[in-house]
């Protein structure tokens, strides 16, 4: 089975889930258009890293959209992943899309059909600490 994962942003959700991955044998590129972050990636366990806007057709081709198994748009711009997950729906119908949101009241983007999982690490973060806070 492959495990291509295509990630678009590689701040701090981008760069964990990259990470993760990575160790257990997915092979990850990120995307990440700011070049401080694309040097800073590079000492991270990260099979490519492409410095270029995620948004672009031509860098979504270099980095792999029509192969993926994966694409997940993970920048701090809703409006972004939203457009990454749509350009991979219509170039890769077979890839699973997942959109991270950024404020409270983007959920109901996930009706969109061409969006597969939504990821909200505000909530995901809450979730995580009631849990820690249950088990005191």
């Amino acid at each position: 089975m492959r495990r291509e994962v295509l990630i678009v942003g590689g701040g701090r959700v981008g760069r964990h889930t990259a990470q993760g991955l990575t160790a257990e044998r997915y092979r990850v590129t990120i995307v990440e258009q700011d070049s401080e972050k694309c040097d800073s990636l590079a000492g991270y366990e990260v099979n490519n890293v492409i410095c270029g806007d995620g948004t672009d057709e031509g860098t979504l081709n270099e980095a792999g959209i029509e192969e993926a198994t994966v694409v997940a748009g993970l920048t701090n711009d809703t409006e972004t992943n939203r457009a990454v997950a749509e350009h991979a729906a219509a170039v890769n119908p077979d890839a699973k899309t997942i959109v991270r949101i950024t404020h409270d009241g983007q959920q109901e983007l996930g009706h969109l059909q061409f969006i597969d999982h939504i990821v909200y690490p505000a909530a995901a973060g809450a979730d995580r600490a009631v849990s820690e806070i249950q088990t005191l």
